[in-house]
């Protein structure tokens, strides 16, 4: 007997896979990851990662299916309004199951479920009609294991919460975005590129180095979540006789209403002052961000120029235009190693407006050059969201453990 178990999140995933496991204990069990109604790219990413630490946790075989967005999107066509439990997850059921069925007669399984069957926010009794009818005459059978009876759903939450698995706000497509979520959905769908701090790319970041460290190096980790003031740059620009000045923003410059004309007063350092709006340059070497050491209150618009603009910006009238947001936000902090060891050094898991930052790539070579001693307890390494926001993850960590850290200085995040 082969089971090819449809999975669409690792939460619901974890509890079920265990149950079955245990009520078939003879049979060969193989995920299969196929999940195109996920949107945006970014959380089909997350979703992806945490459901490889647990097949990987409970030695399953996962697949990863294709992310056939577009073509999901013309199935669904017609049903964008349709009401949660509705018409379109009837259409997006049967779309994902038969494709689970196909890949199930590929590798030879002799039985199809899924993992919805677990999710509260799912009809069972639709789950259980859609896969009978896809597999109706295949010579595979469909199982339709009610797990959340009994206490199964309770269980697969206490789970998730033990292993700190990332539990999504919404179902996963668009169309259940702008209906289920909590708040503002903008965020969900735009990317600013690299991983700023609070965002999806700096989630998955730090998931897929704790999926790493853990299974393929046998390092213990330890997350924690955190909230924080977060400061998103939505449209900057500086302007010196009608040309753009190259620039970035420095965190927590609040917005300037409508267009700033102000002169250059006096220069203190490498600090331009301006003598409307609190308006201030800093002169930087070459066009790069550069990371809050802390958050110092300081509330600004201040821009980050190149100093080879400086005699430009001394002897010239600017235009500045600012458009940014402040709001409480959520990141992570991954311990890598025991909380007990003798020196506990942090790494930025965010990239700064410039891009730069850690890759995982580097990370992946620095842990394995690391990971004797970390285990033996010399070392442990916090992997902390929002550095770049004035060290928020690592100031949280030492507070809530009373464990002091260091910065990791590497040419990476020079």
């Amino acid at each position: 007997m082969k089971i090819l178990v449809h999975i669409c999140c690792a939460p619901d995933a974890v509890y079920f896979l265990k149950r079955l496991r245990e009520d078939y204990p003879q049979s060969e069990i193989v995920g299969f990851f196929y999940d195109p109604n996920i949107h945006p790219y970014e959380e089909y990413r997350l979703r992806l990662l945490e459901t490889e630490r647990i097949c990987k946790e409970l030695g399953i075989e996962l697949y990863e299916g294709e992310y056939d967005l577009e073509s999901w999107l013309s199935a669904v066509k017609g049903y964008e309004d349709e009401p949660e439990r509705g018409k379109r997850c009837a259409i997006c059921f049967d779309y994902r199951l038969l494709r689970s069925l196909q890949f199930a007669k590929e590798v030879g399984a002799t039985h199809l479920t899924t993992t919805l069957l677990m999710s509260p926010k799912k009809e069972f009794l639709m789950l259980k009609e859609s896969g009978q009818k896809v597999s109706e005459g295949s010579g595979i059978e469909f199982l339709a294991l009610d797990y959340r009876k009994g206490g199964g759903t309770q269980e697969m939450f206490r789970l998730s919460r033990e292993l700190e698995l990332y539990h999504q706000d919404y179902c996963g497509c668009i169309y259940g975005l702008f209906k289920q979520k909590k708040g503002p959905v903008q965020w969900d769908l735009v990317s600013f590129g690299g991983r700023r701090p609070g965002s999806k790319e700096e989630l998955s970041f730090i998931k897929g180095a704790r999926l790493f460290a853990e299974q393929e190096l046998g390092l213990s980790c330890k997350e924690w979540e955190f909230g924080f003031l977060n400061w998103k740059v939505l449209q900057g620009k500086l302007e010196v006789k009608g040309q753009t000045i190259p620039s970035f923003v420095r965190p927590y410059s609040p917005s300037i209403r409508g267009l700033l004309k102000a002169d250059p007063v006096e220069k203190v350092g490498r600090v331009i002052y301006y003598n409307k709006g609190g308006l201030r340059v800093i002169l930087t070497e070459g066009l790069r961000d550069e990371p809050l050491e802390f958050f110092d209150n300081l509330c600004s618009p201040t821009f980050l120029v190149p100093k080879e603009y400086e005699e430009s910006l001394l002897r010239n009238r600017v235009s500045a235009e600012l458009q940014a947001e402040i709001n409480p936000d959520k990141s992570l902090i991954l311990l890598i190693g025991s909380l007990d060891a003798e020196d506990i050094a942090y790494l930025p898991a965010d990239t700064l407006q410039d891009g730069r930052g850690i890759s995982m790539e580097w990370l992946r070579e620095f842990l394995t050059k690391e990971q004797r001693g970390i285990a033996l307890g010399r070392k442990a390494y916090l992997l902390a969201g929002a550095s770049s926001l004035g060290k928020p993850g690592a100031r949280y960590f030492e507070e809530r453990t009373g464990r002091k850290v260091s910065p990791l200085l590497c040419s990476q995040t020079s």
